[in-house]
């Protein structure tokens, strides 16, 4: 059926408008858009413009990708993701434009858009190839549609390309270290390519409003009290985040040389308040608003520059990170998206839908979690050591199913990719085969805030619906881990995941599985220097 047909409103009407005509030129090209909205580094973008004599690029809105369903109460996007969103595509008609050509936006499955607004294209379509399942049915769909049209696939937005990551890229380790060296030791980072300074000019598009149209939020099906909340930034933000490749090249300057931070990056980079303690640069890198080979090319610059250290090398160490999930979800396939992981663990989860949701709104009871998760709600970012902690808590102090708390953080991260997402969440569930870690939060909380600054910002007022000030514990030199408070179904919960998994229950003990129990985590911390999940809020 028309999909046309199938949508009500605005939603319809906005689809029309948008994939009216087709594009009309001999050897026009078609460039599809969608997880690299950038032109500087861009190889699908020189590749459909390389000898094109008209190009005609577009950007297609999905509706299934955002207000709809998914597990547990959760949704594919939050309005606010899709307001950062909305605001990269805009950013990148602007840049398209200033080079003499433009953008087609349209609303639809990509499927069913492509063939109308691209009927006259003929001498290709390309796009960025998907690093994950989802995506790569996608495009296999769109090949299937586009009739005597070919769909090219470009790699792009990684730090190492497929055959030169120093590993086979569908059979890598799934052992972050391996990887690592492996990269470092037989790969090769290529130099980014610079933004075309002219593009070929645009096919004929007659009728229809595809080169102006944009979306809104209620078009994209949020209800309007959820839509006017997110085009509002909360003032607690470690920053207002601002989508498209302008505002990421202006936060790489401002952090890396204005603000002078890169040289200080190692020692700050488990912070958890304000906007300086690391790059922030993961929800323009999840979009593709700027290339990871660019962030390491102004990283060797600046060691060339001003100084080399521990902390630039960490920079690139981060970056590499985010190339292990995605060469985890290139090597894995579902796997990664399974209850099971990796490792096809069938041993069922607990169902406690009540936990899940005291998690989601950060009303555990615990500071660190709940201070980290209402930030999360109300700004759609979260750090690094908050999101392992966060993680760490929901499978083995809650036994809730690892799968819910990365469908949450797809809904709401702004920097959501689904290779480091569901590649963190699989592993820190310990499903990948690899050495689990459990994080003791009432520690983290004494390392990482002893003053309780952070979670006071989060948790003491500033309109936070669920603030309670008295569950904020006063600083003390050494945090109990003793279970008092704990109720008996609690503690079974706890019991049961220290079974399944071989690690430290309340107790502490270790089973045979066993990381080093909770006493030892300062050990353990300086162990896993080079093993924790990070990548995302680098």
């Amino acid at each position: 059926p028309d999909l046309a047909a199938c949508l009500p409103g605005a939603l319809s009407r906005a689809m029309v408008a948008a994939t009216s005509g087709g594009a009309r030129g001999a050897g026009a090209r078609a460039l599809w858009f969608r997880g690299d909205l950038r032109l500087d580094d861009n190889p699908a973008l020189q590749a459909a413009a390389n000898g094109a004599s008209a190009i005609l690029p577009v950007f297609v809105f999905d509706p299934a990708k955002f207000n709809t369903p998914t597990l547990a109460g959760a949704r594919k996007s939050s309005a606010r993701r899709a307001r950062f969103l909305i605001e990269s595509v805009a950013c990148l008609r602007r840049r398209l434009e200033a080079r003499g050509s433009g953008l087609a936006v349209a609303l639809g499955r990509p499927q069913e858009v492509l063939p109308r607004l691209c009927a006259n294209v003929d001498a290709g379509i390309w796009c960025q190839e998907g690093f994950c399942s989802e995506e790569q049915a996608e495009e296999t769909k769109v090949a299937a549609s586009m009739k005597g049209c070919k769909l090219n696939r470009v790699w792009g937005g990684s730090l190492y390309a497929p055959g030169e990551c120093g590993c086979p890229p569908n059979n890598a380790p799934l052992l972050f270290t391996a990887f690592k060296n492996k990269a470092e030791s037989r790969g090769r980072i290529r130099n980014p390519l610079p933004a075309p300074k002219q593009l070929p000019p645009l096919p004929e598009l007659p009728g229809g409003n595809a080169l102006k149209f944009m979306p809104t939020l209620e078009e994209l099906g949020y209800p309007a009290k959820e839509a006017v909340a997110a085009r509002a930034d909360d003032p607690r933000g470690v920053m207002a985040f601002e989508g498209g490749e302008d505002a990421a090249l202006a936060r790489l300057q401002k952090w890396m040389f204005d603000d002078d931070k890169l040289q200080e990056y190692f020692d700050i980079r488990n912070g958890m308040l304000g906007e300086g303690y690391s790059s922030k640069l993961s929800p323009w890198l999840a979009l593709g608003c700027i290339s990871p080979r660019r962030i390491w090319q102004e990283a060797q610059r600046y060691e060339a520059e001003r100084v080399k250290n521990k902390s630039t090398y960490w920079l690139v160490f981060e970056l590499t990170w985010r190339d292990f999930f995605i060469y985890m979800a290139r090597s894995q396939g579902t796997k990664i998206f399974l209850q099971g992981g990796v490792t096809g663990d069938a041993t069922p989860w607990k169902k406690s839908p009540a936990a899940l949701q005291k998690w989601k709104e950060g009303r555990t009871g615990d500071p660190l979690v709940d201070a980290n998760m209402r930030e999360l709600a109300a700004t759609g970012f979260m750090s690094n050591r908050g999101r392992q902690n966060v993680a760490s808590y929901l499978i083995f102090d809650l036994g809730v199913d690892w799968r819910y708390g990365a469908a949450h953080f797809e809904e709401h991260l702004l920097d959501y990719d689904p290779a480091s997402n569901w590649g963190n969440w699989v592993a820190a569930a310990g499903l990948t085969g690899q050495r689990v870690n459990r994080f003791n939060t009432r520690k983290q909380l004494s390392d990482y805030d002893p003053q309780r600054k952070y979670v006071r910002h989060w948790l003491e007022g500033g309109g936070s619906p669920f603030a309670v000030a008295s569950s904020v514990p006063r600083p003390c030199a050494s945090p109990s881990s003793s279970t008092a408070g704990v109720d008996a179904e609690e503690a079974a919960k706890r019991r049961a995941r220290a079974e399944r998994f071989g690690v430290g229950g309340i107790g502490g003990s270790a089973g045979k599985r066993a990381a080093s129990p909770v006493g030892n985590e300062q050990k353990r911390h300086r162990r896993r220097e080079t093993e924790d999940s990070r990548g995302l809020g680098a």
